[in-house]
């Protein structure tokens, strides 16, 4: 155990959050739900907030909310995706059935997601989030799933002659 990768925990795969799972259906749009956790999480209230979103974003970045996700502009796709940075964004709510404005910037679904996954004690909401990630090779480790110092280790020491090649890494 003290050998292996501090990321993965020495299994070489992480779960990542993956777009096409995010947006299964390209040709629906972002009024018919095209990002699909959004539509999933939650009960009403929350469906309505994550529209709401949705919305804001669409507005900020000139896409229509009835056009497919496909056709959107590249620029409206990222931001929704990965968040505006330091941009603000408009969003509009209803709290008590009086319409409410913030202006805030848009952190984007999938950092939404991951912190929800990371932050998240219900078991339940993880297991939800699990549906939209896929297995990725650890990044830290390239899937070898030791810690750096342990793939510095090199078994043999002898090089073949006219090679700088030295002994095997441990990892294979």
């Amino acid at each position: 155990p003290k050998g292996a990768c501090p990321v993965c925990h020495g299994l070489g795969q992480k779960m990542v959050l993956d777009p096409a799972l995010i947006v299964p259906a390209e040709t629906k749009t972002l009024e018919d739900g095209a990002i699909q956790p959004y539509r999933r999480m939650g009960g009403k209230k929350m469906a309505g907030y994550y529209k709401g979103l949705i919305k804001g974003v669409a507005q900020h970045c000139g896409a229509p909310m009835d056009r497919p996700w496909k056709e959107l502009p590249e620029a409206a796709r990222r931001a929704l995706m990965h968040g505006t940075g330091t941009d603000e964004v408009d969003f509009w709510f209803v709290s008590g059935g009086v319409p409410k404005k913030t202006r805030k910037p848009f952190e984007g679904v999938l950092p939404n997601l991951e912190r929800l996954y990371a932050e998240s004690e219900s078991e339940f909401t993880r297991n939800r989030l699990k549906a939209y990630m896929t297995l990725q090779p650890c990044d830290a480790c390239g899937g070898r799933r030791l810690r750096p110092e342990m793939l510095a280790v090199t078994l043999g020491h002898e090089r073949l002659p006219g090679t700088q090649e030295p002994g095997r890494s441990i990892a294979g």
